[in-house]
This record gives structure tokens, C-alpha cells and sequence, in this order.
């Protein structure tokens, strides 16, 4: 087993919606300078160009594929179908194993540990055949581990509003994007405008199970990651909404590769409205 380090861009490949959209991910299995490709069992983790500059995936080669068996359903998530349609090589099947937003797998990070030189990352890199003190060895290494402790969670979102203590009074502030769905203070200020009722349902939960849920909510960040850069703004007014579990959730996913908005979200839910099985539960 080897590991390995290839790089995608989101403007051409929207890895993170097919990631959460598609159960195996086939990718490119050219040769390498040492002649060898992708192999069966190898671990292979991705990382995203900038303006996200982040190592956010890791998965592992579980087969390969020729040309003719690309998936119609990946090619959807190309912005120029006739980049994947003109490739004539073979193809590594992936298994998804983890998606993680850790610091310790920024470029800023990686440069100022210096775990790589002061350029930008391209290509692909590998660890197999390199001694235990190779600085590509050491390099990988370090991205296998920081993934050790994190576990799959593509479609059950985190709550937004954990970490980031520096939020100030008022509504917006600059914070690094992998703080912005982390922040209490922004939780607070969504919650104080926008109230406690799910935007997509309407469920309160203090209605539904009672005084002891008063408050229960969770907050969803409008804006995909892959849309905005580095830094940005954050506006609990405009960009954050109060959302159930569920329809955080559903936020999450895809339909046809399209990113689910609040809007049709509430459209879907609508309909189902009418739908005389979507409540069965019996004791």
C-alpha cells in the first residue's frame, strides 16, 4: 500500500458535490514519474487548489476501470465535458473513506511546517519506494495521520456555531473559511434575527417536544464552500438561516449535482405535504 497526494480544482471538477452525490469516485490513473500508477489498496488523499488550498479528502483505490466505463453520472459535475470526454487512459475506482476542513492541512500550514517547498502544490506524489526519511514520506505521513481521527460525515452536517470565540458585537466580521459555520457568537445573532423556527419546515421544536427544547436549533451557512475564497465576510443576517437537523441535513446534498437551496428545499417539503405516506411510525 502507498499513499498518495493528487490535487483537484473545483472550477473544473466540483468534487465536493459529487462527493456527496455519488458513491465511487473514478479518477485518472495516468503513469507517474516512477512508472507506476494508481494501485488496488492505496490511500490516496486530495487536495483542493486555491482559494480553498486544503488537503479535504482522502480515499482509497479499490479497482480500476477502462475509458468506456467512466460513469455518465461523474460526468455531470465537469464544468467542460469534452476535458473528461477527450482523455482516452484508464481509471482508478475510489472509495470514499474521509472529508475533513482541518488547518493542519492548509498550504499555510504546510509551508510553515515546512512539510513542502514555498510553491504551489501540483501533480501527484506518492510515498511508495521512499525511504523512511524521504521528505515526501514525511509528507504524507503527516496527512494519513491528521485523518486518523475524523470519520465520514457527508450527510448529517455539523451544527453550526462550535469554536471561534472572536466573533465581535455587530454583524459581520473577516474569519477564515473553515470558522464560518463555527462561530457561537454568529449562531446568536442568526438566532436573535432570524428566530428558532426551522426556514425550510417551520418546526419549533419548542412546540413540538416542549419547554426543555426551547432554543434547539441548528444554523446553516448559505454560501458553498467552493464559492467563496480564503476570507470572507460573514453576515448572520444574509448568510446564516436556522435550519432543523433534517433539512441541515438535506441542505447538504445534492439533486442532479445542483446544490440544494432553501428554496426548493421548501418546494420538496411542500409536496410531500401530500404525501400520505410520509408519516408510518407506529409502536
Amino acid at each position: 500500500m502507498a499513499n498518495w497526494l493528487v490535487t483537484v480544482n473545483y472550477a473544473e471538477f466540483d468534487l465536493e458535490a459529487a462527493y456527496d452525490a455519488l458513491l465511487q469516485i473514478y479518477w485518472k490513473n495516468s503513469a507517474t514519474s516512477e512508472g507506476k500508477g494508481l494501485q488496488i489498496n492505496d490511500i490516496v488523499h486530495v487536495y483542493v487548489t486555491q482559494p480553498i488550498s486544503k488537503v479535504m479528502y482522502q480515499f482509497k483505490v479499490i479497482g480500476h476501470a477502462e475509458n468506456s466505463e467512466y460513469p455518465v453520472a461523474q460526468k455531470v459535475f465537469w464544468s467542460d465535458k469534452k476535458k473528461i470526454e477527450s482523455y482516452l487512459g484508464g481509471y482508478s475506482i475510489f472509495e470514499k473513506l474521509n472529508k475533513v476542513d482541518k488547518s493542519t492541512l492548509s498550504f499555510e500550514y504546510f509551508k510553515q511546517e515546512n512539510l513542502i517547498p514555498d510553491a504551489p502544490i501540483q501533480g501527484r506524489r506518492t510515498d511508495r519506494d521512499k525511504a523512511s526519511n524521504d521528505p515526501i514520506r514525511i509528507f504524507l505521513t503527516h496527512i494519513f495521520n491528521e485523518f486518523k481521527t475524523d470519520s465520514v460525515n457527508t450527510d448529517y452536517p455539523d451544527e453550526a456555531g462550535l469554536e471561534n470565540e472572536t466573533f465581535p458585537e455587530g454583524a459581520k466580521q473577516t474569519v477564515l473559511v473553515n470558522k464560518y459555520e463555527r462561530n457561537p457568537e454568529a449562531r446568536a445573532k442568526c438566532i436573535e434575527i432570524h428566530g428558532t423556527r426551522c426556514y425550510v419546515c417551520g418546526l419549533s421544536f419548542e412546540h413540538m417536544y416542549g419547554s426543555f427544547a426551547k432554543d434547539f436549533i441548528h444554523v446553516h451557512h448559505l454560501k458553498p464552500l467552493h464559492t467563496i475564497g480564503e476570507e470572507y465576510e460573514v453576515d448572520p443576517k444574509e448568510d446564516l438561516r436556522p435550519v432543523c437537523p433534517n433539512c441541515h441535513a438535506m441542505l447538504h446534498k445534492t439533486e442532479n449535482g445542483i446544490p440544494m437551496t432553501i428554496q426548493r428545499l421548501k418546494l420538496l417539503y411542500s409536496v410531500s405535504l401530500r404525501n400520505p405516506l410520509r408519516q408510518t411510525f407506529e409502536e
